[in-house]
């Protein structure tokens, strides 16, 4: 018996593939730049060179390709979550939330904020060094509260949706 309200799974499932195509628009975007670095560098080179947004465009070549390689991690590890999150939705949709396969899935989820967490740090350490002082690129990356907090979330309603399956296989195996 699904209690979820039909109008809210789905926008959720609406929003899902809106954020799904935002981040495969994302992704085109960092291998297009990635792709411009690798093969456009004095191009890229001699635009940058009196910005003043890095320290030394020269040297900034390889750190910038590693970045790209980090941020399309992150997109990756993004576009896995939501199809999680879209079998999820699906789940709850016919009304069998607490299957063994969402508490797997929850954790999944977790998984993958973790790694989108631990690529952005490399990203704040490597941009607060080749850009200069004051440039919006300095901030790029880094550790978020709400993404630690997202992680934690993840990994206990995975818990409790394994539980809440477990309970409920108990539950029948005694009726």
């Amino acid at each position: 018996m699904s209690t979820a309200s039909p109008a809210l799974l789905g926008a959720t499932r609406g929003l899902l593939w809106l954020f799904l195509g935002l981040v495969a628009v994302a992704t085109l975007l960092v291998l297009t730049i990635g792709v411009a670095l690798a093969f456009a560098w004095p191009e890229t080179l001699a635009h940058f060179k009196d910005t003043g947004v890095f320290l030394d465009v020269a040297s900034a070549r390889a750190p910038l390709g590693f970045m790209m390689l980090l941020f399309l991690a992150i997109l990756l590890a993004t576009a896995f979550m939501l199809r999680q999150l879209q079998a999820l939705v699906a789940s709850a949709a016919t009304g069998d939330p607490f299957a063994p396969t969402s508490a797997q899935r929850l954790r999944r989820v977790g998984w993958a904020l973790v790694v989108t967490q631990a690529a952005a740090l490399p990203i704040h350490w490597i941009s607060s060094r080749i850009v200069a002082t004051g440039s919006d690129l300095g901030s790029a990356g880094g550790l978020s509260l709400g993404g630690v907090l997202a992680i934690l979330l993840a990994f206990v309603l995975a818990a409790v949706f394994e539980q809440g399956s477990a309970m409920r296989d108990e539950l029948e195996g005694t009726v």
